[in-house]
């Protein structure tokens, strides 16, 4: 199960419909300087933050003004109320229609998500990225703004903020806290952050989804193919969970089988939402 190829010289298809924000898989971060910004990521975000040197903002500005010309597109803005951040905003604004949605980075707290809410055309949906302790305390309160659409794990930079390795056991009670806080605010799981090495990218989204994440971050597109294996659930499992929900038991059940009938139901029609894009 493939979703859309995407690329800024097809119309619209840089910019995925409200659905499919909740639904991707895939993030690819992309400086707008690079050459080739096709991909076959589920979303393509130009990174105006990580992705630019600090002397060439405005070029990249530019480059993104350019490619809305051609697609509405999505952005990875700096840090709300920084100086690059409100140029952001401001080219946000100026792109209006064209603007697809921004992923916000180093989201401090709900008062970060309200002011890019309120500096935005209205409805732009916004991923926030939760990037350093503080931000992890306050995931329930980010989560649940309105404006949020989805959590994003900033791995690198929240590693560095609290001196955790790159280790699954470390980080296992942070990436919990997002899950745990998309699914008490009633929005998608959250997507964590780039899964390292190429040759790692399957088992890296098998151990994200094993979490609760339901998307990834990407910097390369050769992790994409392994990434998307991962997050779509595989023949073998939609078969088994049409053979539950599809059986009456014979015997009596224990307070097991309620949840195991849910989780099989919530498999399947994740299944058919990524088929059906």
């Amino acid at each position: 199960m493939t979703l859309t190829h995407h690329t800024l010289a097809g119309a619209a298809s840089a910019a995925p419909a409200p659905a499919r924000v909740d639904l991707a898989r895939t993030w690819m971060l992309r400086s707008p300087l690079a050459g080739g910004l096709d991909t076959a990521a589920d979303v393509l975000v130009l990174d105006l933050e990580d992705g630019l040197p600090a002397g060439r903002k405005d070029e990249g500005r530019e480059r993104v003004r350019r490619a809305a010309a051609e697609a509405p597109v999505w952005m990875r803005i700096s840090a709300a109320g920084t100086r690059d951040g409100e140029a952001d905003l401001a080219l946000g604004r100026e792109l209006d229609d064209r603007l697809a949605g921004v992923v916000l980075a180093m989201c401090a707290g709900p008062d970060d998500v309200a002011h890019v809410a309120a500096s935005l055309p209205s409805g732009a949906p916004i991923v926030a990225m939760v990037e350093s302790a503080a931000a992890l305390l306050a995931a329930p309160a980010i989560a649940s703004h309105p404006a949020t659409r989805r959590l994003a794990f900033g791995t690198g930079d929240f590693r560095r903020d609290t001196g955790m390795a790159a280790d699954r056991i470390a980080l296992s009670w942070p990436r919990a806290q997002l899950v745990v806080a998309s699914a008490a605010a009633g929005i998608a799981g959250p997507i964590d952050g780039p899964c390292g090495p190429i040759e790692q990218a399957k088992d890296a989204a098998v151990h994200a989804v094993a979490m609760g994440f339901t998307g990834t971050l990407a910097l390369r597109d050769a992790a994409v193919p392994g990434a998307h294996a991962g997050f779509t659930p595989a023949p073998a499992e939609i078969e088994a969970a049409r053979a539950l929900l599809s059986t009456t038991p014979e015997g009596p059940v224990d307070g097991s089988y309620a949840p195991t009938l849910a989780r099989a139901r919530a498999l399947i029609e994740r299944a058919e939402a990524l088929a059906a894009l």
